[in-house]
């Protein structure tokens, strides 16, 4: 699946509902009440005391999960002061999350240490 923002990882599409509240229970969000049952809201304490909420989406086969999964991701980033591909290599599976790096070069693979020779001036 392709997204129309370059900046979306594919990998979104691996994202489960009960992986992302696996993650937010592991990193300290509580469940709020909430009559919904599609969109649960989480709540957590900031350090300046500012009480944060974010939505995990519930319902796999919903025409806007895949898009509730990238607000909820880029909430976490925002909340947590972290990377979006952070949060999201932690909600993911092992085998999903440590395979390739979003450009598919696997993320054991070197780095060279100026940029590509097409970006070289002449």
């Amino acid at each position: 699946m392709t997204y129309r923002n370059p900046w979306i990882d594919p990998r979104v599409a691996a994202v489960r509902a009960e992986a992302a509240r696996d993650y937010l229970l592991r990193h300290g969000w509580a469940q709020a009440p909430s009559d919904r049952s599609r969109l649960l809201p989480f709540e957590k304490t900031a350090d300046d005391g500012t009480v944060l909420t974010v939505f995990l989406p519930t319902e796999e086969q919903a025409r806007d999960f895949r898009q509730r999964v990238i607000e909820l991701i880029g909430d976490l980033a925002l909340g947590e002061d972290r990377s979006a591909f952070d949060v999201l290599n932690e909600i993911l599976p092992p085998s999903v999350s440590s395979a390739e790096n979003p450009n598919g070069l696997p993320l054991s693979a070197p780095r060279s240490p100026g940029p590509p020779t097409s970006l070289r001036a002449e």
